[in-house]
């Protein structure tokens, strides 16, 4: 108990914090501020937000053993993830770079139902919906066996634990209480970044990246990783959410290059620390890694701001996770019955929807995540999935697909995704969580290639 004292004194003050801008942010709320933080989002709390809502201590773990396994090319997977910023501003503001903010649209689910349909926007929901919780599910899995690492809890306490802080503070304020709490949070994140000083970086020279600039293998999975990054983020709902609530197009353009800077800012000291480890040469399991580099490299009083760092980075990307899934669940239900702005009238009832969804989710999510095993897997396919979603979005736009057709991409898309998973074609090769979009893509290729044939 005496050694995680310092733990404890650094979670309560967090919570505390948490506490204030809570109750602070609920005050005089209205139903538009529960649901999209009233579209009145500024770029510094935008861009904030959005790195906060992306990066999770899961990324952090994960990130490391990236940075460990394939040295320099690694950056491929975070250039994936940056380059998704860059084609998310201009789906969203293509069209009406200043009214987009002062529409009805809330979510990715809005913009697809205007694109292509009530019908398909109600099968990417449901897709959103399963990828959703699973996640939050995994989320859970990793992080409360983190916390029971740093704090010495039961790992049923953890996950009760932080599942009842997630709910009152997401049920108590909504989106508006999200974004506050994500600036705090995401301050506090970047804490981490002070684990780089206590990390040997003296055999960091070129020498030490000869073997991975000439391993195939771990270039093509970079590559692929960094390819899953793109599509993944490009459909993140979390993310959609945090646009449609920013003030403006301007502030929306000054919030994503800020939240650019902000991820290159945190994974860069991941990068050279996971680059470090592997430089010494000492071979550590990937999937034990982070806790290697704590008993290695951290003294006893930086522990504290590392427990805050990955708490405030896990409650950040789960309560986010929680409130889209609650979104789409609130809003639309399993099926879209109606437009998007006949379902805008009744809002009282969709904050109530929402409120009771947040609840479900919660307990159904901690449940289920007492039943993982092989979380890598998990979060493989979840990957897999949202790239068959994201390749029919950015094809079905670009090739200006029809309904019918991007109905077809879809099914198709999904059984792949299905035939993969069961079939376990989605192993931990990096390459492996395309298999299903890459089959999607060559079908609408020779689909619009045989249209043109027949045209002509």
């Amino acid at each position: 108990m005496m050694e995680n004292s310092g733990n404890y004194i650094a979670i309560a003050i967090y919570l505390l914090g948490l506490l204030f801008l809570t109750l602070r942010a609920s005050k005089n709320k209205s139903e538009d501020d529960f649901l999209s933080a009233s579209k009145n989002v500024g770029w510094k709390s935008l861009s904030v937000s959005i790195f906060a809502s992306v990066i999770s201590s899961y990324n952090i773990v994960v990130g490391l053993s990236f940075a460990y396994l394939f040295g320099p090319w690694v950056a491929f997977i975070y250039l994936g993830a940056l380059s998704s910023f860059f084609v998310i501003y201009h789906l969203v503001t293509q069209k009406n770079k200043e009214q987009f903010a002062h529409k009805s649209f809330t979510s990715i689910i809005d913009f697809l139902a205007q694109k292509f349909g009530r019908v398909n926007a109600s099968i990417f929901n449901l897709s959103f919906m399963i990828v959703l919780f699973l996640f939050i599910a995994v989320q859970f899995f990793v992080n409360t066996t983190i916390f029971s690492e740093l704090m010495g809890w039961d790992k049923y306490v953890s996950a009760l634990f932080v599942g009842i802080v997630v709910l009152l503070y997401i049920v108590k304020g909504g989106l508006k209480v999200e974004i506050l709490t994500d600036v705090f949070q995401g301050v506090l994140m970047l804490l981490f970044i002070g684990l780089l000083f206590f990390v040997d970086t003296s055999h960091l020279t070129l020498s030490t990246f000869t073997p991975f600039l000439k391993d195939s293998t771990i270039i093509v999975s970079a590559v692929a990783l960094g390819v899953s990054q793109f599509l993944t983020l490009l459909v993140q709902p979390e993310v959609w959410q945090r646009i449609y609530a920013s003030k403006s197009s301007v502030d929306l353009k000054k919030g994503i290059l800020a939240s650019m800077g902000l991820v290159l800012l945190f994974i860069i000291p991941i990068i050279i620390i996971g680059l470090s480890a592997r430089a010494t040469g000492i071979e550590v399991n990937p999937d034990t890694f982070f806790y290697s580099i704590l008993e290695t490299t951290t003294p006893q009083w930086f522990l504290p701001f590392i427990a805050v760092a990955l708490f405030a980075a896990f409650m950040s990307s789960l309560d986010s996770a929680i409130f889209a899934l609650a979104t789409q669940m609130g809003k639309y239900g399993l099926w879209i019955k109606k437009d998007v702005e006949v379902q805008e009238e009744n809002k009282l009832n969709e904050v109530k929807n929402i409120k009771r969804s947040v609840f479900a989710i919660v307990i159904t999510t901690l449940i289920t995540s007492l039943f993982f095993s092989d979380f890598l897997t998990s979060v493989l396919q979840i990957m897999s999935l949202l790239t068959v979603d994201a390749v029919v979005i950015l094809l079905g736009i670009r090739l200006k697909l029809s309904y019918r057709e991007i109905t077809i991409a879809l099914v198709l898309g999904t059984a792949c995704f299905l035939i993969a998973s069961f079939g376990g074609f989605i192993s931990s090769e990096p390459y492996a969580i395309l298999y299903p979009s890459i089959a999607v893509v060559l079908f609408i290729i020779v689909q619009s290639v045989i249209r043109r044939i027949m045209c002509s």
